[in-house]
């Protein structure tokens, strides 16, 4: 699944950037498709490059204060259009689309951003809007003709350059002189409605293909208007040359393609969602993903029969609805959702964003998926390395018993605990006896055999809430809490002492293990640690000293 996953990642159109919320925006995650940009996957990841040394100088100080204000907002995610610098450092335009990642407490932790390359679209807005400015500038043919005989009146400098006539010989004209391939009676029909008695419309328009006086043609909108001129009605025919505009609709054309070509492109689902769910657009990853046997109505399809398998909306942890939250509150929304099956994990952000009519309603949403399977695996797997290093850190490998670190901060917290229930406890002291004949007679694998026998025993004799550490090579301490006196911790200790009267059996033999052990009680010897410490040890030491094999309290 995370090849299948990363596969996609490569050959996607959107790169996917995870980056940590600190300065910087150290990158943790960035698809390896990022090389269409001319940088490496490496440079992210080894920390060479970092993602805010890629936008583009100007545009850095603007992105940044964009992204504090949004994650200071509380927004979920967000969308951002800005320059960066390719592997080249040329200019590339990018959308980038971003979702905040925030812990418990609501602090940002990490932002994931999709980033699709939109130069080629920006190029293309620029020069539809220089050529819409040119449209706009050009000045259009005039042509002035008598109501009855149809001859031209009048023609203004550009109508007459384009006819190749002069004033006098296109007094002799007519229309239809000027546009042979139509016919007298096709053209009076054509005007006819401008003089009906009832109703007469106010202007007749149509286009058709002009014919300049070097031979060339040229695509028009002609708009014809009949007119009081000078006491005398008189048809006013405007013919604006529409070359441009037919381009620009060719180019818009293109651009339809080009956007629907990279929208189809996109492993992520897309789809433009109504407010009752049925489709009004989805990309060919959404329509890929249909299954007939879920789909209702197929003239008909709902978003959640397309992409979730559902004969019924989204709704539930696992499931929330986008829609109703974006018609609710008539904002972009991010939710996720689990569509796992057959036991495999899947996880889909989903973006849904409204549009919005001239009255400000929302008539539809755009909603995006987007598979983070990966990522959230990312995290569960750094999460347990993080669970694994803080477990490491804190126990014995041999025996997973808690260290010396741990076993002093649970002391610190047994006296805090105990002090503020007015309890006691002891803390014990225990050396295996002759252990290193153990090891050299043995072996240290035996050794090792011993140390676990011996951790095993002692969590016989002692209750969950009682602490078992081991400090290091047969050195073993004990938090026994609940001790009353220590009579009562007595009555433990010689239990302790009991469960070793069996030989440990190792691979190399069984083996007679006793103990020595030294014990001080909290509050009655010492109320600090130190001093707890000091006095278990002290009187460990008068056992051993004294032949090993029994226990003692401190004797001060």
């Amino acid at each position: 699944m995370n090849e299948r996953i990363e596969k996609i990642f490569n050959n996607s159109q959107s790169i996917i950037f995870y980056w940590q919320a600190k300065e910087g925006w150290p990158v943790e995650f960035v698809s390896k498709n990022i090389e269409r940009f001319g940088y490496n996957y490496s440079d992210f990841a080894s920390g060479r490059v970092q993602y805010a040394d890629i936008i583009h100088p100007n545009d850095v100080e603007r992105v940044l204060d964009e992204v504090v204000s949004y994650t200071q907002r509380g927004l979920a995610g967000f969308r951002q259009v800005y320059r960066i610098l390719d592997g080249q450092g040329a200019v590339r335009w990018i959308d980038n689309r971003t979702t905040i990642e925030r812990n418990d407490k609501g602090a940002p932790e990490y932002y994931i951003g999709t980033i699709i390359d939109i130069t080629e679209q920006k190029e293309a807005e620029h020069y539809n809007t220089l050529l819409g400015t040119i449209v706009s500038q050009s000045s259009s043919e005039i042509y002035v003709f008598d109501r009855i005989s149809l001859k031209f009146t009048y023609l203004n400098p550009i109508a007459l350059e384009s006819g190749g006539l002069t004033m006098k010989t296109a007094r002799t004209l007519t229309p239809v002189d000027v546009k042979p391939e139509m016919s007298l009676a096709e053209f009076k029909q054509l005007i006819a409605p401008l003089s009906r008695k009832n109703s007469p419309m106010n202007r007749v328009s149509f286009e058709t293909i002009q014919r300049r006086a070097d031979g060339s043609s040229y695509p028009a909108d002609i708009s014809v208007k009949l007119l009081d001129i000078d006491g005398q009605l008189q048809y006013v025919s405007e013919v604006r040359d529409i070359s441009d505009l037919k381009a620009l609709e060719h180019e818009r054309e293109q651009q339809h393609t080009y956007v629907q070509s990279v929208l189809d492109g996109l492993s992520n689902e897309v789809m433009v969602i109504r407010p009752d769910y049925s489709l009004e657009w989805m990309n060919k990853a959404a329509r890929d993903r249909m299954k007939s046997e879920w789909i209702a109505d197929s003239e008909d399809p709902k978003c959640y029969e397309v992409s979730h398998y559902r004969s019924r909306a989204c709704e539930g942890i696992d499931h929330p609805c986008p829609l109703r939250e974006v018609l609710k509150t008539k904002q972009e929304v991010t939710v996720i959702h689990n569509l796992s099956h057959d036991g495999i994990d899947c996880y889909v952000n989903l973006v849904a964003k409204p549009m919005f009519d001239e009255q400000g309603e929302v008539t539809s949403v755009v909603e995006s998926a987007h598979d983070i399977t990966s990522l959230i695996q990312l995290q569960e797997k750094l999460r347990e390395q993080a669970d694994k290093m803080s477990h490491e850190a804190t126990h014995d490998s041999l025996t997973d018993l808690p260290n010396r670190r741990l076993f002093y901060d649970r002391l610190d917290e047994s006296i805090k605990r105990n002090q503020r229930l007015s309890a006691v406890m002891a803390v014990v002291f225990i050396d295996i006896d002759k252990f290193k004949d153990i090891n050299d007679n043995l072996g240290h694998q035996a050794g090792d055999e011993v140390l676990i026998a011996v951790t095993d025993r002692l969590q016989t004799c002692l209750r969950a809430s009682d602490t078992i550490a081991r400090l290091g090579g047969d050195e073993f301490t004990l938090i026994i809490e609940g001790v009353t006196d220590k009579k009562g911790l007595a009555i433990v200790l010689h239990k302790i002492m009991l469960a070793f009267d069996e030989p440990i059996k190792t691979h190399a033999g069984s083996v007679d293990v006793s103990l020595s052990v030294g014990a001080s009680i909290y509050p009655l010897d010492a109320a600090d640690r130190k001093t707890l410490v000091r006095y278990a040890d002290k009187a460990l030491y008068d056992v051993k000293v004294n032949g090993r094999k029994g226990f003692k309290f401190l004797m001060k």
